[in-house]
């Protein structure tokens, strides 16, 4: 079964996707990349009036996810055939909840759904941000432990800081509309941090930078420039990022 599995979301909370339903919206199709037990497209379709399709690589979970949503597709969206899959499929919203973090190309899934939004239709996301001060101490120390669940998943494949998130959206396509984090101190993170253990000097240094305690962004993402290839933007963003 699918390790991300939530019962109980504060939609108005600290946390992420409480954050991303904010920006969702009433009564929009969604397509919801990641949908693991359809825990983000029950309170979509309960609580938002939306109508959700899921994508989901693990079978146990999207039979859980079908109670919530009106289609689940089984498999990697890195993977399929997306087309085949959608066919003229049109979205007012699609979503990443905590998901591109774990694409091997996150920027060519970005670049082929562009063309399954509709004309005023948006991208949200919530992304882990690996420039916190919790990870910046843990390096310090030599240590980049990965664990079950955080900041350092042992099934991340990618990781990102504002600037990185910034490139990926801008060179598949996309304007970054909004900006929203959820903050964590340190200690109050998987690492339970002991700041008494670092000088005051190196903590002042640390958390100067602007991000320092955002544990993850929330964005809102609109298509941009119609008129250029997406071949060529996820190019950019390869040379851009993959660098």
């Amino acid at each position: 079964m699918c390790k991300y599995f939530m019962t109980d979301i504060d939609v108005n909370g600290n946390n992420a996707a409480g954050k991303l339903l904010q920006l969702v919206g009433t009564g929009k199709r969604v397509l919801e990349v990641g949908c693991a037990t359809g825990y983000v497209s029950k309170i979509m379709k309960e609580q938002f009036n939306c109508i959700v399709t899921g994508i989901e690589t693990d079978p146990d979970a999207a039979k859980e996810a079908r109670k919530y949503c009106s289609k689940v597709i089984i498999g990697d969206v890195e993977e399929m055939d997306i087309l085949k899959e959608l066919n003229e499929d049109k979205f007012d919203v699609i979503t990443f909840g905590d998901v591109l973090e774990h694409l091997k190309d996150p920027g060519k899934v970005l670049t082929t759904l562009r063309a399954f939004l509709k004309d005023d239709g948006y991208v949200l996301a919530s992304i882990p941000n690996i420039a916190h001060i919790s990870v910046a101490l843990e390096l310090l120390n030599g240590e980049f432990d990965y664990r079950p669940i955080g900041l350092l998943d042992d099934s991340h494949i990618r990781f990102f800081t504002k600037k990185s998130i910034l490139s990926l959206f801008r060179n598949s396509g996309y304007e970054i509309v909004l900006w929203d984090r959820v903050i964590i101190r340190p200690e109050d993170t998987e690492f339970q941090t002991v700041l008494d253990a670092y000088p005051h000097s190196l903590l002042s240094f640390l958390e100067s930078g602007s991000e320092a305690l955002t544990y993850q962004f929330v964005i809102k993402a609109v298509p941009l420039c119609p008129d250029r290839n997406p071949a060529e933007l996820h190019e950019e963003w390869k040379n851009t990022v993959l660098q």
